[in-house]
């Protein structure tokens, strides 16, 4: 059976506790202690937290293209979703986070406000970044580019036959994280301060 075909039997067998926010998704678990699954829909996605007495056990980021689980999941969550939350005893808790484990917590901490640097003074500038994801010289399709700023998830797309992704973000400094077609993640720092910018990132080692 699929994990995704495993969640669905389980969420249908729970019971409902209401929708939160990310955070106080967070702060209530931990507050009660208590075991669950908080289930957020994000266009095409699904996002799943496995809670075993109050802590943030295992994660599981279900997409179109496949899955990811674990940390990797984790460093893809936003913070701004609503979940909707399914008490499960503690017992098959643990057996669901034992195949998606969250080893790192640090992007699970609740209540997190983070500021995004602003350049040029107080006036805050929208600009456009282009990124371009090739390996040994040759442009990749379907690999997931994100744009972080600390544990949030600022942005997220998946590049397309020409190996590109394009955000509007605020200028800054974010962390960019691509996931290839294996799950394996690579990192960079982008450095935007122009109303354009177009980078290239070559997973093959070259940045």
């Amino acid at each position: 059976m699929q994990i995704a075909e495993i969640f669905n039997k389980i969420i249908t067998n729970s019971e409902y506790s209401g929708d939160y926010p990310f955070d106080d998704l967070i702060d209530h678990m931990r507050s009660q202690g208590l075991s669950g699954v908080g289930v957020a829909k994000v266009g095409p996605q699904h996002h799943i937290l496995i809670f075993v007495r109050g802590e943030p056990e295992g994660a599981v980021l279900i997409e179109e293209k496949g899955m990811l689980f674990g940390d990797k999941a984790v460093f893809l969550l936003t913070h701004t979703d609503q979940y909707r939350l399914f008490a499960i005893d503690p017992e098959i808790g643990e057996s669901l986070a034992a195949r998606c484990k969250v080893y790192n917590r640090s992007h699970l901490k609740g209540k997190i406000t983070e500021k995004i640097p602003v350049f040029g003074g107080s006036q805050k500038t929208l600009g456009k970044i282009c990124v371009t994801i090739k390996k040994q010289e040759a442009v990749q399709n379907g690999m997931r580019v994100s744009l972080r700023k600390g544990r949030q998830v600022i942005a997220s797309e998946i590049t397309a036959g020409d190996g590109r992704v394009c955000f509007k973000v605020l200028n800054g400094t974010y962390d960019c994280v691509v996931v290839d077609r294996e799950q394996k993640m690579y990192r960079f720092r982008v450095d935007f301060k122009e109303p354009f910018t177009e980078s290239v990132i070559d997973i093959g080692g070259v940045t």
